[in-house]
């Protein structure tokens, strides 16, 4: 199953490999759009026989397929000769690094995580497509200069012949000697004619063109004067060797131009006999393959080397880590992979674009390369992942240094193109053979070390550890769960009611999300949160649970419950997004809901994290008419200047300071200032985590609006809610 395109105005043709219809409708019309002729294949097998068809220039490649998975595809098509060469980017909603490491060993450039982003999509896209049309180009063109050199020295070795026999019988044969003499002129490969000594007789014009010596210049001059030096003694041996042996030799020398430049050519030596059988000339004719082997270069190069950075890739650390270490064990030593991820690097390429943030993993590796010694390997894995290859003593002071000295100089500004940047890294630290024999266990090894670093607050270093293996394996696994547990209907959506304490009616709920997983069971949401923010998948929970209050709200408003006030929270990451506010109030006029029905919750981390955007955003919210309250106010910045400038309805009182309001007069004061402050500015205040009449006695009598908490009752499922709304009374037993 495939899709024809004209081939002519398209940028590349991508076969994509998806058994889900909606990732693959998505796919193929995000590539489609951008000029890529797209061909589908929904499993395996029809993925196998599509590329062979017509093999693609790139292939995006699901993991997990019925039938044949990823990984088996994958393995088939390297053992194609005519497939093995075409690039293969493995599509998981899995962030296994077993399965990384699987993937790249059979042979994958890269991997892209779902849920998708157009912008990753479209970047990884044409930078592998571009790379793989310059190989294509660069093979072409070595295989047809690899074609003329053949036949060119096929001319050069029958001319070379020719000339000797005319030489030979030049007094015999004038006709013919004048037709040699007009090839001599005219043929566009230099030729030199020497005596028996080497001493230059004459050369051909194409000779003064390609080394800038005329004729007259190298008259008389010993031909080994021509000679690249010692860096070409071996092929000099080699040319007498065969002359004398055979008459006749061919290969490469390095010849010096009249300017002193050194160049590669091939050259094809003859010797020319008398009557007597007397050497009485040598006749060398020779190509400039300059072009030959700098586009050699180029290919082998690119073979070993990351093509925007020119740093090492993955393939050239393992060779290096291969060849020293037995060497290194041997001694005692340590092999230290350190693998360094940048912190939250895709914010610079939303803020300031992609050519921006090219720049900036340039100047990361020159700013790298800088800080190891000689002997050291800084490489570049893809995206703005880096690794860094070194030997240490079992105390690993010069590691520890390194890992110090990277992250100090990161948090320094960097110039990238005019923008002044700060970045930080976070690293993950792996030895061989402590913790590991083979290159795999290192990387593996190390990558989980950086997950550890990233947990502890980013811009920090870890090494790995057992222990730590453990722990990352619970949270690899959790996060597996995590993905698709939406669709798999896992998530439940639990009302905890918020009181008056004036009326001791009921006002309203929060909406508090719950996990039960059939593997994990139920997990408690500072867990899964936290994660679901770190791996990407927090939008789409959360856009899940606003669709699923605005339903129960229309449901409570039908079965004619009244008009309840819901506060849904609001992560960081989704707030921080450009879609959630057209998302909330597409929701709203999907459900036909009054937007005062609806209530949004933050945190102060959430608004302070970039507090124009924050701003803007809130005001945008207002306007709809959607009400927002501030969580956990006073936990984190507490930066007045800026809470002034916020359109917050309402302030919380964080559970931390409810929690000894009547014994300790430190948090007795701080909630008196909240309520205090609150009213100051027209908001009003909800304490949260309530669970004594003393703590309801104390914030009522000081003013405070509203509580919540198990004094009144635990977050309920919405049928018991359901249940409290129809018994129309107060919860509050007061």
């Amino acid at each position: 199953m495939y899709r024809d395109f004209p081939e002519v105005n398209t940028k590349g043709e991508v076969l994509i490999v998806e058994d889900t219809p909606a990732s693959l409708k998505l796919l193929s019309d995000l590539l489609g759009g951008a000029g890529y002729a797209v061909r589908q294949a929904p499993n395996g097998e029809l993925a196998l026989w599509t590329a062979q068809a017509r093999p693609p220039d790139l292939i995006l490649l699901d993991v997990r397929m019925p039938g044949l998975d990823g990984f088996e595809v994958c393995r088939r098509l390297k053992a194609m000769p005519e497939l093995c060469q075409v690039p293969v980017i493995f599509l998981s909603a899995q962030h296994d690094t077993d399965d990384k490491v699987r993937g790249f060993a059979l042979g994958a450039v890269d991997f892209i995580a779902k849920p998708f982003q157009a912008e990753e999509i479209l970047a990884r896209t044409d930078a592998h497509v571009r790379l793989r049309h310059a190989q294509l180009q660069l093979a072409q063109e070595r295989v047809t200069l690899e074609r003329r050199v053949t036949e060119r020295t096929a001319e050069l070795e029958q001319v070379a012949s020719t000339l000797a026999r005319e030489v030979q019988i030049r007094r015999a044969n004038e006709d013919l000697l004048r037709l040699s003499g007009q090839v001599f002129e005219a043929t566009q490969d230099a030729i030199l004619i020497t005596d028996p000594q080497g001493i230059i007789v004459t050369s051909n014009p194409a000779f003064t063109r390609i080394t800038g010596f005329t004729a007259q210049d190298v008259r008389g001059m010993d031909i080994m004067r021509l000679h690249a030096g010692e860096a070409d003694d071996a092929a000099c041996a080699a040319m007498h060797q065969g002359l004398r042996s055979s008459g006749c030799w061919s290969g490469e020398v390095q010849t010096r131009r009249k300017s002193g430049d050194t160049y590669p050519s091939h050259l094809s030596a003859t010797t020319v006999h008398g009557p007597d059988g007397a050497v009485i000339n040598y006749i060398g004719v020779f190509l400039d393959i300059s072009e030959r082997k700098a586009e050699q270069h180029l290919i082998d190069f690119l073979s070993w080397h990351d093509a925007l950075t020119g740093l090492p890739n993955r393939a050239l650390v393992r060779e290096r880590f291969e060849q020293q270490r037995l060497a290194v064990i041997r001694d005692g030593q340590q092999m230290v992979l350190m693998c360094l991820d940048l912190d939250r690097f895709k914010n610079i390429n939303d803020s300031h674009g992609q050519a921006v943030g090219d720049k900036a993993l340039q100047v990361v590796a020159r700013f790298l390369t800088g800080c190891v010694r000689e002997g050291e390997t800084v490489a570049r894995q893809g995206g703005d992942e880096f690794q860094i290859l070194l030997q240490d003593d079992a105390l690993l002071g010069r590691t520890m240094a390194l890992a110090q000295a990277i992250l100090t100089g990161l948090r320094e500004e960097l110039n990238v193109g005019g923008d002044r940047l700060v970045l930080t890294t976070s690293i993950g630290i792996a030895m061989c053979p402590a913790d590991g024999d083979t290159f795999d266990d290192l990387l593996r090894h190390a990558d989980t070390a950086l997950v550890r670093a990233k947990e502890m607050g980013r811009d920090h270093y870890a090494f790995f550890t057992e222990r730590m293996g453990s722990d990352i394996r619970a949270r690899l696994a959790m996060q597996q769960q995590l993905r698709g547990a939406v669709g798999r209907g896992e998530f439940e959506v639990h009302y905890q009611p918020q009181m008056c304490l004036r009326s001791g009616a009921m006002l309203g709920a929060e909406a508090l999300l719950r996990w039960n997983n059939p593997v994990l069971g139920k997990v408690p949401p500072n867990l899964f949160i936290a994660l679901a923010e770190e791996y990407g998948l927090i939008t789409a929970i959360g856009e899940w649970v606003l669709d699923t209050v605005c339903a129960q709200i229309r449901a409570w408003q039908a079965a004619g419950l009244g008009s309840i006030k819901v506060a849904v929270n609001l992560s960081g990451k989704q707030f921080a997004q450009d879609r959630t506010v057209p998302f909330v109030e597409a929701t709203l006029r999907k459900y036909g809901l009054d937007p005062a029905c609806l209530g949004i919750e933050i945190t102060e981390s959430t608004v302070m994290g970039d507090p124009d955007k924050a701003v803007a955003a809130l005001t945008s919210l207002k306007d709809i008419g959607v009400s927002i309250s501030l969580d956990d106010f006073g936990t984190g910045y507490s930066s007045l200047g800026y809470l002034k400038r916020f359109p917050i309805d309402v302030l919380k009182i964080d559970k931390s300071f409810v929690d000894d309001v009547t014994t300790s007069s430190s948090d007795a004061a701080i909630a008196l200032s909240v309520i205090s402050l609150a009213h100051n500015l027209h908001m009003r205040v909800i304490a949260e985590g309530v669970e004594t009449l003393a703590q309801v006695d104390f914030l009522t009598e000081h003013g405070c609006d509203e509580m919540q908490g198990y004094y009144f009752s635990r977050p309920l499922a919405a049928e018991a809610f359901t249940v409290l709304l129809r018994e129309q009374g107060p919860l509050c037993p007061i």
